[in-house]
C-alpha cells in the first residue's frame, strides 16, 4: 500500500470522529488512528530515506529542510 492511501485511510478515519460519539468509538476510532498514523509514518520515513540515498548515489544535492519552501 503506498503512502497516499495510507493517508486517505486516515482521513477517512476524520471522518468518522465528532463531538458527542460514544465512548467506546471512539477509543475504537482513536487506537487504529494511532496504528496507521505510525504505519504512515514509518512509511514516509523509508521514501525520505529511499530519496536521501539515490540523491547521494546520483550526486543530487538536496536542499535543507528549513529552506523547502515558502512560509518556512
Amino acid at each position: 500500500m503506498q503512502l497516499r492511501e495510507r493517508l486517505w485511510e486516515l482521513s477517512d478515519l476524520g471522518d468518522e470522529m465528532h463531538v458527542g460519539m460514544e465512548c467506546g468509538t471512539a477509543r475504537f476510532l482513536f487506537a487504529i488512528t494511532a496504528l496507521k498514523a505510525a504505519d504512515a509514518a514509518a512509511l514516509a520515513k523509508d521514501l525520505e530515506t529511499e530519496l536521501l540515498n539515490s540523491a547521494a548515489e546520483n550526486g543530487i544535492e538536496l536542499p535543507p529542510l528549513e529552506s523547502g519552501g515558502e512560509g518556512s
